[in-house]
């Protein structure tokens, strides 16, 4: 490291200084603090759901953005952003959906293959302006390139599912200039609860039907009752029969697997599955003489832009009606799940669904590489997740 070259260059450099902060203090009126430095020209600073201050391009400016966590992607067509995307999550080009109305997605890349598992060099050739994503995802994000990280909440209190769907679509409506389409979607949830409590508020909690969600080929694994299904459970006026689980440890967010045992002690009314169907259970013994099967109350669990058993705005809106009107079909006589969930694919993303894409929503199949798909060339669908979708769509 090199020395001044004389006494006389630092005594120069000391007093330059000295200077310089005289000037500064004489611009600044006495007892008022230093101003905060403004964004630069183009920019904004948000506070994300995690409490963190982030510089992002203001709506105008806004080209390019990595959403990197599963169900956030279709916030992107609900608040009409989808044309911003850059780069998303694998996973969500399993669902077929969204494609036949902005076929765009099939091409965009897709860096984030599970939970805190991204290509960062794929992440980089997209060139996000900044990521969307859980915590998990944005860390490591953050830990590897220089990209801003607006974080989305994934550890509030299961109870608040709802309230939290309601402030991460606020958050975007807030990134991309279009609070009225979150507003929209935040009014659209609260008045499908409203609309469940009112038909099932007066049920006892013993004649409440009790539900099993068994996933997987062998059915084993499900969610407990410090998890988010245990509250979309109950929205539907229903109690959940692995409620006395405590699940969170598990992975994906509470799934966790349980015996055959618990299963036929909880004895359910009602079985919701992702694989398989009612036939199927019926003819396995080791499932056959449960109630629910005897009765043939089992139910596939829709899928739609995304899966409806995993924590999204699509499944919070919808997965409770759809299990309140199986439960209580007399409770909900004149209800049809087959147009509300048009109303919902017209209102918020601006898609007008086709008899036959509802029909793939209820009714998915498995697909060769396992999990599950709705029928992604069923119908012909129509709408691009345009402004139509929302306050102007109407009812």
């Amino acid at each position: 490291m090199r020395r001044p070259k004389s006494k006389h260059l630092l005594l120069g450099l000391i007093l330059t200084v000295i200077l310089a902060l005289a000037v500064q203090g004489c611009g600044q009126p006495s007892g008022q603090a230093p101003s905060a430095p403004a964004a630069k020209a183009g920019t904004r600073t948000i506070v994300d759901m995690t409490g963190r201050s982030v510089e992002i391009p203001t709506p105008e400016n806004l080209q390019r953005v990595a959403v990197l966590t599963s169900p956030l992607v279709q916030l992107m067509y609900a608040v009409g952003a989808q044309d911003k995307l850059c780069a998303m999550t694998a996973s969500q080009s399993r669902f077929k959906l969204f494609e036949k109305f902005y076929p765009r997605q099939a091409q965009i890349p897709a860096p984030r293959r599970t939970a805190a598992d991204i290509n960062i060099e794929a992440l980089l050739a997209a060139d996000p302006q900044f990521c969307i994503g859980s915590e998990v995802d944005m860390d490591l994000v953050e830990k590897n390139t220089d990209l801003p990280t607006v974080r989305i909440s994934t550890t509030n209190a299961p109870e608040q599912v709802f309230e939290n769907h309601k402030a991460t679509v606020r958050l975007f409506g807030e990134i991309f200039g279009q609070p009225a389409r979150a507003e929209y979607y935040c009014r659209f949830l609260d008045g499908m609860l409203r609309e469940i409590k009112s038909r099932t508020a007066e049920l006892p909690a013993d004649k409440r039907v009790k539900v099993y969600m068994g996933f997987n080929p062998d059915h084993l694994t499900t969610y407990g009752g410090d998890t988010y299904m245990q509250y979309l459970i109950e929205a539907a006026g229903c109690r959940n029969a692995a409620q006395e689980l405590s699940t969170l440890g598990g992975r994906e967010g509470g799934l966790a697997e349980v015996s055959l045992e618990q299963v036929l002690s909880w004895d359910p009314d009602l079985i919701v599955v992702d694989y398989g169907n009612a036939a199927d259970l019926a003819r396995d013994p080791t499932w056959s003489g449960l109630r629910a099967v005897k009765e043939g109350r089992v139910l596939r669990i829709p899928v739609g832009g995304f899966l409806w058993h995993r924590n999204s705005a699509e499944s919070a809106a919808l997965l409770p009606l759809w299990l309140a009107i199986n439960a209580y079909p007399d409770r909900f006589a004149g209800v049809s799940i087959e147009n509300e969930i048009k109303r919902y694919y017209r209102e918020i993303y601006g898609f007008a669904l086709s008899d036959a894409d509802v029909a793939g929503i209820l009714h998915p199949v498995d697909t060769p590489a396992g999990g599950q798909s709705g029928q992604p060339n069923a119908g012909k669908g129509g709408g691009a997740g345009s402004a139509n979708a929302g306050p102007a769509a109407g009812r």
